[in-house]
């Protein structure tokens, strides 16, 4: 069985996080949703994330002290901001990050995963 990278959601708006997560697990990615950055931070200190997507505007723990946070553990971690407020794009976070203004096409947002996952030889049975 191909091993199925983990993508972490840090989104707080429900039918968006729902919607996002069906699209990718069709797409062959295991995703773990999560409606804040506590519950992020707890989800992949049991479970580590390949990758994490999240909002910046959320209750409890917004996406900028999630990403802080998250690097410290990670410093390497790839993460895909989705934001519809561009005043909340964190200016000075180092590393992999890609910003999706919202509305993006989920297309768009495959290729950006697909180009931060490390390259990975699979073999499908057609």
């Amino acid at each position: 069985m191909l091993n199925h990278p983990h993508l972490l959601i840090a989104e707080d708006e429900n039918l968006t996080a729902t919607a996002l997560a069906e699209f990718l697990e069709a797409e062959g990615y295991r995703v773990t949703l999560t409606q804040n950055g506590v519950q992020a931070l707890e989800v992949d200190e049991k479970d580590p994330a390949a990758i994490l997507l999240t909002d910046m505007r959320m209750p409890v723990m917004g996406g900028e002290a999630l990403i802080r946070m998250i690097r410290r553990r990670n410093a390497e971690l790839p993460v895909i901001i989705m934001t519809g407020y561009s005043e909340y794009i964190p200016q000075e976070v180092p590393g992999r990050l890609i910003v999706l203004r919202k509305p993006y096409s989920l297309s768009t947002l495959v290729h950006h995963v697909r180009s931060l996952l490390p390259r990975q030889e699979t073999t499908t049975d057609r």
